[in-house]
């Protein structure tokens, strides 16, 4: 599996269908523009070049060819920006069953992360992520991965670690994917760099939210 955003996150991005309605009017004004100054050469009364008069009447022999690609252009742009509308719906209710109704920017920035008192080692990641000591920061995460290579082997995934496992997960079993390599790739940085590797709070607790969405996807905690 290769790292990164899913074919479905690239194809569908929250402003595809909106490209797809701007393509409409481009169309409409450009066939306007390239009419009008086709009218307006066929009016003139100036002596052109024989290059030039060539070209000319070979745009007006393919401008209603253009015509029907146009309106076939757009036919397509409409349709495709319904399917794209219709596909980033069923993509927003997916994620409102795992994360609830809050927007993914709101959520990442704020780094929010809730107690789930019903799971011990849960708990402790959370306290760990609410020290005022940097060395606890580093702790909650690096737990927090160790919970997770844990989760995976529960659920059946193997490999030697949580690298591994996750190459062998499918997307569509896991829309938190991408959260939990995002997550894997910080624990990994910190157990490289040690102490020399800068870890703010703020850092923390975006790295363990997204760890939570990984872990409430999989109904771990």
């Amino acid at each position: 599996m290769a790292e990164g955003k899913s074919e479905a996150e690239k194809l569908f991005h929250k402003d595809h269908y909106k490209e797809a309605f701007w393509l409409i009017p481009a169309l409409i004004v450009l066939g306007a523009i390239v009419n009008q100054l086709l009218y307006l050469i066929g009016q003139s009364d100036w002596y052109v070049l024989k290059i030039w008069n060539a070209l000319v009447q070979y745009l007006l022999w393919f401008w209603p060819i253009w015509k029907i690609v146009a309106v076939i252009l757009a036919l397509v742009a409409i349709v495709w920006g319904i399917y794209s509308y219709l596909k980033l719906q069923e993509v927003e209710t997916e994620e409102e069953k795992i994360y609830g109704k809050i927007s993914d920017d709101a959520f990442l920035e704020q780094g929010s992360v809730s107690e789930d008192k019903g799971d011990e080692k849960w708990q402790r990641i959370y306290e760990h992520t609410n020290s005022n000591n940097p060395s606890d920061w580093r702790l909650a995460i690096i737990e927090a991965d160790v919970m997770l290579e844990e989760v995976l082997r529960t659920l059946g995934y193997q490999g030697e670690g949580v690298g591994e496992m996750l190459k062998s997960v499918d997307p569509t079993d896991m829309l938190t994917l991408n959260n939990a390599w995002e997550g894997h790739k910080v624990r990994n940085r910190i157990a490289h760099a040690g102490g020399e590797f800068q870890l703010t709070e703020r850092e923390t607790r975006r790295v363990i939210s997204l760890f939570e969405t990984v872990f409430r996807e999989l109904r771990a905690i």
